[in-house]
């Protein structure tokens, strides 16, 4: 009985956790000024007492012997996201920024310590997959043997002036084909175990691997451009020679100063790139001296901005994307009529990965 009664605590904590996640995502995807009450009265609205109340619950039932690992995960998980609520909800409108990045760093170790435990959460399935892919879900947790390679979720530390990385390979993983690969790029102050999150569901559910690499410093090196691009070409190409990464389908993406960055980066080494996006980013004086040597100007690059951003002016991108287009680049905007500044996981699903896959392979390179 005792058994029974924690799994129902389980399956309820379950269900009550999908919701939570995707609340939470859709509130971080519409910050915007002024919206700082509204959104902590919904979240409020959803979570209530949830997680000391499931805490409580899930202590008051010992696991059987086969789930206290799994009970021990969960439990920190369930702590996690309380720890990211209160640090929501006590946020003001002048504190908010600091606020916001102390909430999202406890998410993301409750997504970490979830995704682990996602064997023993069948709601939270749909979480980490598209509606299309549900039904595949089996075959795409199946792992392949004899791979000799980890794959899933695995963030890794680097010295000798490499940043840390996060990467993401398929759990269907096998080296006998060539999988695609996208690079995104988070925003300032962020890092890329955290960005990571915002492409997962896509990437998993159609087979991409993701690379997210940390900038070498608070944010990416604008003005001096070459010590982030060695740092992330260095972390490529070591993650080229463990895994089977198709060439030519390599894509880049980036958030903010991660979009900024994106145009720098993605112009500069256009040789290693299927297209580019860059998300709520600003042309930048550095990219001044590619323009006018039109380097990488068959490059395929999907603009994609909010027409309410308060960081960089909408009209500043609408004029970016006018030289773009009169100098020759192979530029694409999207303009989002009530998008501010914030977070991209519906962003990076529903409009930047379609266009990556709109792309395919890039052409090989012609002998003339």
């Amino acid at each position: 009985m005792t058994d029974e009664r924690y799994t129902q605590v389980v399956h309820a904590a379950d269900e009550n956790l999908l919701r939570f996640l995707q609340t939470f995502e859709s509130i971080q995807e519409n910050m915007g000024i002024g919206k700082v009450g509204a959104s902590q009265a919904l979240l409020q609205e959803v979570t209530a007492n949830m997680f000391p109340t499931l805490v409580d619950e899930l202590g008051q039932f010992p696991p059987p012997d086969s789930h206290v690992q799994f009970h021990d995960a969960f439990t920190a998980a369930i702590r996690h996201c309380g720890n990211a609520t209160e640090a929501f909800l006590q946020a003001g409108e002048r504190d908010y920024p600091m606020a916001s990045a102390n909430s999202r760093r406890e998410l993301c170790r409750a997504l970490n310590l979830l995704y682990q435990c996602r064997g023993e959460l069948p709601t939270l399935q749909s979480y980490w997959l598209t509606p299309e892919a549900l039904p595949n879900r089996e075959a795409l947790e199946a792992t392949s043997p004899g791979t000799g390679v980890p794959v899933g979720m695995i963030h890794n530390k680097r010295t000798d002036g490499l940043a840390d990385y996060s990467l993401y390979v398929p759990e269907s993983y096998t080296p006998q084909q060539n999988w695609p690969l996208i690079i995104c790029l988070h925003g300032a102050g962020g890092r890329g175990d955290h960005y990571i999150w915002s492409w997962l569901r896509p990437a998993k559910s159609k087979g991409y691997m993701l690379l997210a690499p940390k900038s070498m410093d608070v944010t990416w090196s604008v003005l001096r451009p070459m010590l982030d691009v060695s740092s992330i070409t260095a972390i490529f190409q070591d993650v080229c020679s463990t895994y089977a990464v198709d060439a030519s389908r390599v894509y880049l993406s980036g958030l903010s100063d991660g979009g900024t960055f994106t145009y720098l980066f993605g112009l500069s080494s256009a040789e290693m790139f299927a297209g580019i996006s860059p998300i709520a980013g600003d042309f930048h004086g550095m990219m001044d001296g590619m323009l006018r040597k039109k380097q990488g100007i068959e490059l395929p690059i999907y603009i994609v901005h909010g027409a309410q951003d308060h960081i960089f002016s909408v009209g500043s991108i609408r004029n970016g994307y006018d030289l773009l287009t009169r100098i020759g680049y192979n530029a694409t905007y999207e303009e989002l009529p009530d998008w501010g500044h914030a977070y991209t996981s519906s962003i990076n699903e529903q409009l930047v990965f379609p266009w990556f896959e709109s792309l395919g392979a890039k052409p090989a390179p012609s002998d003339g």
